[in-house]
């Protein structure tokens, strides 16, 4: 009886600590115009390391943005700035660089109410500095079990399924239910409308569709590295609509090439269906970012 409660203790330990998990995120501040940390930023950063807020072996995320103002390539560019003159300032501190794994500019943060705000926007000037704590409290819980045994399973990986890339690829040869990886349609960051070298892929998919009027698909979107989020940012709606709006665009594009909408289908899933749990490497950023057929009928 004493072994099941200390085991029923233990379990009630682990799950408090793992509901505490969680990330956070610190917003820096910057200047109108200007990409390189005032004396406040910087005063800020140094003092969340004080604090020990920033961990030094927990990933790290640095997303830079910047306000309407200026056009849209200079607003890129200016928030790609922003986000490495931050992680050129971690590089002080005792931290374990290889665990920054995103530094990206986001460009302007869209909003609705711009015409009224002739003095741009303050608040979305600034780069925010996501900290991953997950693995950290996994090894404190750990350590904490004492001469409790854990059992270590294989990280969960779902199985890949075919893509256009594959050599001989026939979307003719895809089972009913199954689906496959329009694995060269490409999105710029952040965004649902595809380079023009997806055409290639958008187009045989366009083509099966006519030469197999009896087929009935469903098109399914996908992103990566999101976490405590149902979907990813889309820059060209301003909502958190990225995996359901890339979906929704090879819908429309073929909707509008003669295909009856019923015979397609659209979804966006966001992160809850990724081929690996939690991505390590750009690779496997980019199976989870991905948009899937499925074959319902031929």
């Amino acid at each position: 009886m004493k072994h099941i409660l200390l085991l029923l203790g233990l379990m009630m330990v682990g799950n408090i600590l793992f509901a505490q998990v969680k990330n956070d995120t610190f917003s820096v501040y910057f200047d109108l115009d200007v990409p390189t940390l005032n004396s406040k930023a910087a005063q800020f950063i140094d003092q969340l390391y004080a604090n020990k807020k920033i961990n030094k072996r927990a990933p790290i995320a640095i997303v830079g943005y910047a306000d309407f103002l200026a056009s849209e390539e200079y607003n890129n560019l200016l928030s790609q700035k922003r986000a490495n003159n931050v992680k050129e300032y971690l590089k002080k501190f005792d931290l374990n660089l290889d665990e920054i794994r995103t530094v990206v500019g986001m460009g302007e943060v869209k909003r609705k109410d711009t015409f009224q705000r002739k003095e741009g926007i303050a608040e979305d000037r600034r780069v925010d500095i996501v900290m991953e704590y997950e693995k950290e409290y996994k090894k404190k819980l750990i350590a904490e079990r004492g001469d409790v045994t854990v059992i270590m399973r294989p990280k969960q990986v779902t199985e890949i399924p075919p893509s256009t890339a594959d050599p001989n690829f026939e979307i003719e040869n895809i089972p009913v239910g199954k689906s496959y990886i329009l694995k060269n349609i490409l999105f710029p960051m952040g965004r649902h409308f595809p380079k023009q070298s997806s055409d290639a892929d958008l187009q045989n998919l366009l083509e099966v569709m006519k030469e197999n009027p009896n087929m009935i698909i469903a098109i399914e979107g996908h992103v990566c590295c999101i976490t405590h989020v149902a979907d990813a940012f889309d820059l060209d709606s301003g909502q958190m609509d990225l995996s359901e709006n890339r979906a929704r665009f090879i819908y429309e594009y073929l909707k509008a090439r003669g295909i009856d909408a019923s015979r397609l289908s659209y979804k966006g899933y966001g992160k809850s269906k990724p081929i690996y749990a939690n991505e390590e490497t750009q690779e496997q950023a980019s199976i989870n970012r991905r948009v899937e057929v499925r074959i319902i009928r031929k």
